[in-house]
């Protein structure tokens, strides 16, 4: 669906502001459910804290490939790995 959006955002030439957009709302995602999670399962504050930064740390990954990105694939790419962690911390929670 996204890569259907990708298309119709624009012709020719990357969107960079649509792929920095929709990189920056799967990261939000991922630090929301990092939070929510940590909240239930985690009882130190400073354990939670510092698992929170694990995380966000993760984030500034994907961030940084979005940037160095040439294609939409590229950037496509970036959001999938994002969502994936996501998934993959869902499923440990």
């Amino acid at each position: 669906m996204d890569a259907g959006l990708l298309n119709m955002v624009h012709s020719g030439g990357r969107n960079k502001a649509w792929a920095e957009t929709m990189v920056n709302l799967e990261a939000r995602k991922l630090i929301n459910t990092a939070n929510t999670l940590s909240v239930f399962h985690l009882r130190d504050g400073l354990t939670r804290m510092k698992f929170v930064q694990e995380i966000k740390e993760i984030v500034d990954q994907p961030f940084a490939a979005a940037r160095r990105a040439k294609s939409d694939e590229e950037c496509m790419a970036c959001i999938r790995n994002l969502r994936a962690e996501t998934e993959h911390l869902d499923e440990q929670g």
